[in-house]
């Protein structure tokens, strides 16, 4: 299938709002703890329980979503699952008692993992070979865009509305962007070969024993872990003693990292450089030293610009494993892709059972320090990585 270029561009635009928008709704709850608790007279544990159910249920998904896309096909599965996820998110908007939210968003969570899996797929059948890193490039940033844009749209609409504001908005986005994929992506071509209509889960066992995909998999079962964990103890940090910054400075501070994440739109460039390991290896040494800036500068102005370096390296790091676990997916790469997406949230619900009981112990400056000590034994492995032969990724 081939395209005009600004056909081409438009099906990234459309592709890069869609993830912006669906994975914000994993961080729309992360500001909005004390609203929760006043709103539902609830506690603190179960306010984060809102956004630990989205969590699980969304990385549980990937792993149904994964084998629907491959029967039913890719661009069919990220309709029908977004508008559907648009259904429930406006109905979250009348949400009045705890025991309905935490429904409404484990179902959020499920439909919402028909994207993810799907889309890196939908880009090998659809795009070709150069400008696939590009189309990655931009839906890896709105993955990343999303963990800022997705609280701070929540805070912005909890403050001049309420909390509910923010599920009636998010769901009038998904339905609109529901219909501009109706009307601009293009069906994907079909998949030659028959292996995950009829035996996915052997499919999943054969790439279990791919070693430069387990490589993968460890790397990104901690970057999520890191990013999320550390953007959960931050504002308690920073509003406590000795900064008792206001929720507007908090709001600034967390927006900043947009810049950080402007850098992965240039992946595409650096990846011909320099090559995908270099720059996998470069991004997470560059994350590892701000999420040890960050817990090591006492002063707010330098915590902000240490954000804003750890946020660069994760936010280049992302595109380059979608870009790897595609390549060693090959003809399985929605398999690949839909594991992928599993451990990488998987790694979302647990940051924040980790960095809250390692900041009640130990504070603010340990926690960071040792979240990038879990980082760096994650990137131990990139030094075992090598990318495929092109001759090799030719489906």
């Amino acid at each position: 299938m081939i395209l005009s270029r600004k056909k081409y561009a438009a099906m990234t635009a459309i592709l890069f709002l869609c993830a912006l928008t669906v994975v914000s709704s994993v961080y729309t709850m992360t500001p909005l703890t004390e609203p929760l608790m006043q709103s539902l007279k609830i506690n603190h544990t179960q306010a984060a329980g809102a956004a630990s159910v989205f969590s699980f249920f969304y990385a549980v998904g990937f792993l149904v979503f994964g084998p629907i896309g491959s029967r039913f096909g890719n661009r069919r599965t990220m309709l029908t699952g977004l508008l559907t996820l648009g259904i429930i998110t406006l109905a979250g908007g009348l949400v009045m008692d705890y025991s309905t939210l935490l429904l409404l968003r484990a179902f959020q969570g499920f439909f919402a993992a028909s994207f993810a899996p799907n889309a890196l797929t939908y880009v090998f059948q659809t795009y070709p070979e150069r400008q696939r890193i590009t189309a990655i490039s931009y839906i890896s940033f709105g993955y990343v865009t999303a963990g800022i844009f997705g609280q701070v749209m929540a805070t912005i609409l909890d403050y001049y509305y309420k909390w509910q504001a923010i599920f009636l908005v998010f769901g009038i986005l998904y339905i609109l962007i529901f219909f501009m994929m109706t009307w601009g992506l293009p069906k994907e071509r079909k998949q030659a070969s028959t292996i995950y209509k009829q035996q996915y889960w052997k499919s999943v066992i054969r790439l279990l024993k791919v070693k430069q995909l387990m490589y993968c998999y460890v790397i990104t079962s901690v970057l999520l872990l890191a990013f999320i964990g550390m953007y959960t103890i931050l504002g308690g940090s920073l509003q406590a003693a000795p900064y008792y910054i206001t929720d507007i400075e908090l709001l600034f501070i967390r927006s900043v990292g947009f810049i950080g994440m402007l850098l992965s739109l240039c992946s595409g460039y650096f990846v011909e450089k320099f090559g995908a390991i270099r720059i996998l290896r470069g991004s997470l040494a560059i994350s590892i030293g701000g999420l040890c800036g960050v817990g090591l500068f006492s002063n707010p102005l330098m915590i902000t610009v240490m954000s804003i370096l750890f946020v660069a390296g994760i936010s280049l790091t992302f595109p380059v494993m979608m870009l790897l676990v595609g390549e060693w997916g090959g003809a399985e790469r929605a398999a690949a892709s839909s594991f992928y997406a599993f451990i990488l949230f998987v790694g979302a619900t647990i940051g924040p059972m980790i960095a809250v009981p390692l900041y009640q112990a130990f504070g603010f400056m340990v926690s960071c320090c040792l979240l990038a000590a879990i980082l760096g034994f994650g990137s131990i492995f990139s030094l075992f990585i090598r990318e495929k032969k092109k001759t090799l990724t030719r489906d």
